[in-house]
Order: C-alpha cells, then structure tokens, then sequence
C-alpha cells in the first residue's frame, strides 16, 4: 500500500489530540561511506500542537532554549544589553529542520560563518507500508519504505502517537516515526525518550543580521562551493535585518589572507565528518 501526505488525516489527527511533545532521537552515522565506526549524537524533535516542529541536535536544543527564555525576560524589560556565549563546537550539527504539517511545507536553516541561510523546501514522500509489526519502547510499531535522497529508507513508526513526523525531513505517515535508517546502515535514528511538553526556541536567530533566504537548487550551489573552500562564505551578501539593534562578533579577519587560509582548513577538517551525506542527490524542490 502507498500512501502520500495526506491534509485530512492531519486535520482529524490535530482534532482528535492536539498535543507538544519533545522526542529525542540517538542519531549514528557513517562519516565516509567506508568508515569503521559510527559517530554518534543526539537529537531533539520539538513538536507543536500537532501543527509545527523543529528538528535539531539536543545541544543546540538546550542552547537555544535558555536564549530564546532569557531574551523574551529582556525585550519585557526593555532595557540595558544582553550577550550570549555560543560553544558551537559542543555540537557538529547547527542546522534546524523546521516543519509545517499544514502546507506541507519543510524549511532548512544552516548557519555557515555569520550568515544564516534559510532553505524552503516541498519535500514528497512516497511510503510503502508493511504489514510487519513489533514492539519498541512499549509502543506497538508498524513497519514502513520510502527513498529519499538516492537512498532506500525504512521506518518504523506507530498510530499511538498520531503525529505525521519524525527525524530530520521524513514525515507523512500516520503516526510518529520511532527508528528509521537506510538500506546500508549508514544513517540510524532510534528515538530514545518522548515526552509530553512544550519547548520554544523562536529567538535563536536573535543577533544574527545576514539572513539569507533562498532556494534548494541555489542553496545546493552555496553548499558544494563551501565544502570546496569554506572561505568563499565571506563574500556573499546579506539581506535583512530584524528591527533590533543586534551584533554577532566571530574571532578574526575575513579579509586577511592568513584568516582566509586558517578557515579553511579548520572548515575542511571539520567537514570531514560529512563527506558521507544524508542525501546524495537533492531530494526536495
């Protein structure tokens, strides 16, 4: 049986139970296709009344959550300067996949340097559903297939938590996805703990001016030329501000050749953990 993203269900799902939940996710993978071992980290899904989410690493999860509640404390008192000391390198990912269960809609943030790109995406999934059942952290789960990204998919998602999501930008089955990985192991998404609660993290962009909001196909371009030469981030332009008076001060000058040269091959180094990715192939217009 096939089966896409269906409105109606979710409609009948938001009537039926609208709930916020936080699942966190144990996310393994494969940094090279050939790699012995995994790297491991973990992931928090923030659900919304059944009607949004926000995927992204727990650390940056927490970090964005004590910003997001000191700053709303701040702008009600209107007064005085606030500073926030990011440890980035606690985490490898810094990027939110941000979903809208209503229009179907899936929007990517990466922060690369001091600009904020904002990716919007149609994502389509086409799922294949089993008639195979088991049992995973108490929940009765049901088994699921799809491709994406070049790759062959399965989840495993139940019924009893009627939320059309999961890891990352799967979503579109009747019921949450609990454990998904590809056909060669190489990505693996086992969902550790769910909780009923609500989580905002709404202001974790405060401070950040070069918002760059753009396309899949041209994002995929930034994308491709950074992981070449990182350094070729400092020459695109930004494009908006929020009305707030805001600063981000990174270390160095982008203008300076011996900054340019170090950059890059700290980035280079860093992007190693990568070089395998999730989607081989642009999966989402």
């Amino acid at each position: 049986m096939k089966i896409k993203f269906s409105i109606i269900s979710f409609f009948l799902s938001v009537f039926i139970s609208a709930q916020s939940y936080k699942a966190v996710y144990d996310f393994k993978w494969k940094p090279q296709k050939k790699a012995s071992e995994y790297l491991q980290e973990d992931f928090a899904l923030l659900i919304h009344d059944n009607k949004t989410s926000e995927f992204l690493s727990y650390i940056k999860f927490k970090n964005d959550s004590t910003k997001t509640i000191a700053l709303k404390e701040f702008k009600k008192k209107g007064l005085g300067s606030l500073s926030f000391d990011y440890k980035y390198g606690q985490s490898k990912f810094n990027d939110v996949v941000l979903k809208n269960y209503i229009n179907n809609e899936v929007l990517f943030e990466k922060q690369l340097y001091d600009k904020l790109f904002i990716v919007k995406n149609q994502c389509t999934f086409e799922w294949k559903i089993n008639s195979e059942k088991d049992i995973y952290l108490s929940y009765p789960v049901q088994k699921a297939s799809t491709e994406f990204g070049g790759r062959k998919w399965t989840a495993w998602f139940t019924t009893e938590i009627p939320v059309q999501d999961g890891p990352y930008k799967f979503h579109g089955l009747p019921g949450l996805i609990l454990k998904l990985n590809d056909s060669e192991n190489e990505f693996i998404y086992e969902m550790k703990s769910i909780t009923k609660e609500t989580n905002d993290i709404s202001e974790r962009n405060f401070g950040t001016n070069n918002i760059i909001k753009t396309s899949s196909a041209k994002w995929a371009k930034v994308w491709e030329d950074y992981k070449k030469q990182p350094s070729s981030i400092f020459g695109l332009q930004n494009t908006s501000n929020e009305g707030w008076i805001t600063s981000m001060s990174i270390d160095g000058n982008p203008g300076d050749r011996g900054f340019k040269e170090n950059f890059d091959k700290k980035q280079k180094l860093f992007l190693q953990n990568f070089e395998n990715p999730v989607e081989l192939i642009n999966a989402c217009e």
